[in-house]
């Protein structure tokens, strides 16, 4: 499809590979729109632009001027630039180091893709091994009472889990952080 690709050849090639699947459907009146039916609604995505930022820009001819140059400036322009972008990711590592990440992460309550059924099982599953237990049990700070994280927590927890499970959790909570004393 590249180089020459467009965004409605883009397009075309999504409605031709995927005109027969029961979650894929084309906007009546959108040359370079898509439709996905996710099993929470469905999410229009639009082409354009989408293949910009796979394209490499750089010409040939002004590729080739510049190897065939005995000129310093070239090797100081490249220094230059690599300075600049070197400092540009070290701002933005200083940057990420000091945020908290957020995000969120849709699991899906059960298998037959219905409102208010919740399968426990299934779920707990796609949090272990979605990584979301692990990452949260590495976010506790080791001085907090692993009860309140979990009181803190019941709203999401009261679906999932019966009181009798809270002491299991908190144990295997433990047990994973290597606390040996933590009551």
């Amino acid at each position: 499809m590249f180089p020459k690709a467009t965004y409605e050849m883009f397009a075309q090639k999504m409605y031709q590979t995927y005109k027969n699947h029961k979650r894929f459907t084309k906007p009546k009146l959108a040359r370079t729109d898509f439709t996905i039916n996710h099993y929470v609604g469905d999410v229009t995505y639009v082409a354009d632009q989408s293949l910009d930022k796979n394209k490499d820009y750089v010409i040939a001819e002004h590729q080739a001027l510049l190897d065939a140059s005995k000129c310093n400036f070239k090797t100081d322009l490249c220094s230059t630039l690599y300075f600049k972008s070197s400092n540009k990711l070290q701002s933005l590592m200083e940057t990420l180091s000091t945020t908290e990440p957020h995000y969120i992460r849709c699991v899906k309550p059960n298998s037959v893709l219905k409102p208010r059924i919740f399968e426990n099982f299934s779920v707990i599953n796609q949090l272990r091994y979605g990584r979301q237990l692990e990452s949260a049990m590495q976010g506790i700070q080791q001085s907090d009472h692993l009860m309140n994280f979990l009181n803190d927590s019941e709203c999401c927890l009261q679906m999932f889990w019966m009181d009798q499970m809270k002491i299991f959790s908190c144990v295997a909570i433990c047990d994973r952080m290597g606390l040996k004393r933590y009551q």
